[in-house]
């Protein structure tokens, strides 16, 4: 094994074990016992693993298959990683032909984990209080669990 295949090695076995902790750690159980906490998991392996690539320069987090990168905090529970952004693209939206006036969700981009799914109505407006008020109805609803009691016939 040559020291690239190494590297390479590394950054995925890191990235695998991120994977592992969120796996457990971001569970809706989990956040809502650990909200009095103080952030405890963040992705630490992940953001060890993109360090080391830049270092080593092997390109594994800047390639066309590179796994998702996390983005920082979640907007809506503030507590996982955030994966994917909402909004935010208005230059594009304008260079495609769409509406020349944006509105609040267009300059202001989301954040958000793949746990929390805010309701955004697109024939709407968007303004900072109904963005607000979506991310915390996303975000009580990706902590909460309902307990189920299945019979034996189910």
């Amino acid at each position: 094994m040559n020291l690239r295949s190494f590297q390479l090695l590394t950054l995925r076995m890191l990235n695998w074990l991120c994977t592992i902790v969120d796996d457990v750690a971001y569970r809706p159980a989990v956040i809502k016992l650990t909200l009095q906490l103080p952030r405890w998991w963040h992705c630490q392996f992940a953001h060890l693993s993109m360090k080391l690539d830049d270092r080593w320069g092997t390109g594994y987090w800047k390639s066309d298959n590179a796994p998702p990168t996390p983005l920082g905090l979640c907007d809506a529970c503030k507590r996982r990683s955030a994966w994917l952004v909402i909004g935010g693209d208005y230059q594009a939206d304008l260079e495609a032909g769409g509406n020349d006036k944006p509105d609040y969700l267009d300059l202001h981009p989301v954040y958000v984990c793949s746990w929390c799914k805010p309701a955004f109505d697109p024939s709407k407006k968007h303004d900072k209080t109904s963005i607000d008020r979506a991310l915390a109805d996303a975000k009580t609803r990706s902590i909460s669990w309902r307990w189920r009691w299945v019979s034996a016939n189910e």
